[in-house]
């Protein structure tokens, strides 16, 4: 049975990743809930996850104010990675890092591979290639982006914390406009934003959400091996 990572990167909960689900997962405000959100727009059980034949397939609970994916309002949805759920005020990602940036790096099998179609593509001309773990198709000769890793410094009195928190959250909300006025044209497998770069502006969404809960719960923040002491 695969497992499932949920990364919120909007709403009261951002920041939080809820990693390695088994499914059947379902999402919502009550105790219960495999995903716990504190959102009051969000149903006491707002939306389940089920995996069926190797798929994983969401389904809208009958709740209150509904389920989007990909800023799609839909009752029943199949998911793949670098998806959006969104639930109330809150939207979540689908997949670790890896996963995400897994379908960025893109093919590199070169032009003579076969195209999603079934035909193959010729000497000198541009291919593209399926990656079944996301349903996203990707160009063989993109350029494949560095790997961001931001780590969040130590030893902030509060002013510089507070000071950092301010910048974070200036990029965070210029990042959530653009998912807010993007379109996802579905049925042409497409968002109306290169859809690369729209890909990795999730990805740096995400990273910033988890440093600024970061700031505001150092708790939350993983132990590096100088945090425990000598050995």
């Amino acid at each position: 049975m695969q497992t499932i990572t949920l990364r919120v990167i909007t709403g009261a909960d951002r920041g939080r990743v809820f990693a390695g689900l088994r499914p059947p997962i379902t999402i919502g405000r009550e105790e219960g809930n495999v995903v716990q959100l504190n959102d009051e727009r969000v149903s006491r059980f707002h939306v389940k996850i089920q995996e069926d034949d190797g798929r994983l397939v969401v389904t809208d609970l009958e709740s209150t104010n509904g389920t989007k994916v990909n800023g799609h309002s839909c009752n029943l949805k199949i998911l793949r990675y670098g998806d959006t759920i969104s639930v109330g005020r809150s939207v979540l990602l689908v997949g670790t890092r890896e996963q995400v940036a897994s379908w960025l790096r893109g093919s590199d099998k070169g032009a003579n591979d076969k195209r999603t179609d079934g035909t193959v593509g010729q000497p000198g001309e541009e291919s593209s290639e399926l990656d079944g773990s996301t349903g996203l198709v990707a160009s063989s000769h993109s350029p494949k982006p560095k790997r961001i890793s931001p780590q969040l410094p130590r030893g902030l009195s509060p002013g510089q914390a507070a000071e950092l928190r301010e910048l974070l959250d200036h990029v965070h909300d210029g990042l959530q406009a653009i998912y807010e006025r993007a379109g996802v044209e579905e049925d042409r497998g497409r968002v109306i934003l290169d859809l690369k770069a729209w890909q990795l502006h999730l990805a740096i969404q995400s990273e910033l959400a988890e440093l600024i809960r970061g700031i505001e719960d150092p708790q939350s923040l993983p132990q590096r091996p100088s945090d425990t002491g000598p050995e």
